[in-house]
């Protein structure tokens, strides 16, 4: 709402279900998400309103039925892939999940964006 009323953008949530804080990717790369950046250079907290969700995974990750799993994501793509690689972890973590491997393959053209992002 600080940055504006009336003009909305769509963003995906990449963090899972289970986790505590929300996390979005977002990319830099026009006027609002640039004022939307340095709004959150300045702020600690940041009010949204949200929407959604829209869409849904074209496969079936709900059941058990794959202990293997490959993920791949190009640029902001990744949104979604990790929300989805987060989710997997947990149910393997809680044993909900039996998993033998899970890889997760993030193609981006721009080094800079690989080299800021935060691991988890």
């Amino acid at each position: 709402p600080k940055l504006s009323m009336f003009e909305w953008h769509p963003f995906s949530i990449s963090s899972s279900p289970e986790q505590k804080i929300v996390t979005l990717h977002i990319r830099k790369a026009g006027s609002w998400t640039g004022a939307l950046y340095d709004l959150a250079e300045i702020e600690n907290e940041i009010s949204i309103l949200m929407e959604g969700p829209y869409g849904s995974v074209g496969v079936d990750v709900t059941s058990d039925r794959y202990n293997m799993v490959m993920l791949f994501s190009g640029g902001i793509g990744v949104t979604p892939m990790q929300a989805l690689c987060n989710q997997l972890m947990y149910e393997h973590s809680t044993g909900v999940r039996s998993l033998k491997k899970v890889a997760f393959v993030w193609i981006e053209r721009d080094p800079n964006v690989m080299q800021k992002h935060q691991w988890q």
